[in-house]
């Protein structure tokens, strides 16, 4: 494949994602989970700092943001930085609704954060960086943060989504979700950016679920991989998915897996 060949199908995935995201936004809070956990180890982290600005980016519709500022409390402002409007507008209604202060609605492009030169106490993005270009990301990073300050990344793994329940039951769900990078990739993306990891932590999550909520979640497109199937090979694969579920588990009301995620402090 060309060079400009390339640059065009990137810019069709993104104006794809862009247009998911726009058409999602309204009840994506209520498909994906906010996992608590790495929020209470990034405050940990932080324990020393009395004031923190910080950025959130990739924020959504603000269900990290709001766990930060209330885990936080009053030593955190917080920057919400998202390329979509639409999720911006439910975020900013979300939040003032939960009595949430010191935070501002950034719209801007994660490959170029709309932050000044060495302005942040601590950047996280959660569960968003495989739909950044990393090395830009991670250089937009360094030139917002302050020395001696942090970045914190929330993913999944490319070997992780393999043995959650879409990776093991849904049809071409690891193969569709090429975007998700292994611990090495990143790792190399970092020191490429002259950046130093010093710590990672795996979290592990038991997760229970119907089979109608199952099907309610993919139909729904909470996971931005189904938006990548086309009409029939999603409905395709959705009928062996149910299939596989019957299969395997016994008790359809209580389907039990456990999901995975790593969480990356990167030092400036």
């Amino acid at each position: 494949m060309k060079l400009n060949d390339t640059s065009k199908e990137i810019t069709i995935i993104e104006k794809h994602t862009y247009n998911h995201f726009s058409k999602i936004a309204s009840k994506y809070r209520t498909l994906r989970t906010t996992d608590s956990e790495p929020i209470l180890f990034i405050k940990n982290r932080l324990n020393g700092k009395s004031k923190i600005i910080m950025a959130d980016v990739g924020c959504g519709d603000g269900r990290y943001s709001l766990e930060l500022l209330r885990c936080l409390e009053n030593k955190c402002y917080l920057h919400c930085i998202d390329s979509n409007e639409e999720m911006l507008k439910y975020l900013k209604n979300y939040l003032t609704e939960q009595n949430a202060m010191n935070f501002c609605v950034r719209p801007g492009d994660a490959n170029k954060l709309p932050l000044e030169n060495n302005s942040m106490d601590c950047i996280v993005t959660f569960n968003a960086i495989h739909h950044f270009d990393i090395q830009k990301f991670l250089e937009e990073s360094i030139r917002s943060l302050k020395d001696d300050s942090q970045l914190f990344i929330y993913t999944r793994l490319r070997n992780q989504n393999s043995r959650n329940i879409w990776g093991q039951y849904f049809p071409l769900f690891t193969e569709i979700e090429n975007r998700l990078l292994e611990f090495d990739e990143l790792k190399n993306y970092i020191q490429q950016a002259d950046m130093r990891i010093f710590h990672r932590k795996i979290f592990g999550y038991k997760r229970t679920s119907s089979l109608t909520k199952l099907l309610e979640k993919a139909r729904s497109n909470h996971y931005s991989t189904f938006s990548l199937y086309s009409k029939e090979s999603f409905e395709t694969s959705l009928e062996t998915f149910e299939q596989n579920i019957r299969n395997n588990f016994d008790d359809l009301e209580n389907i039990n897996w456990q999901d995975e995620n790593i969480l990356i402090e990167i030092e400036k």
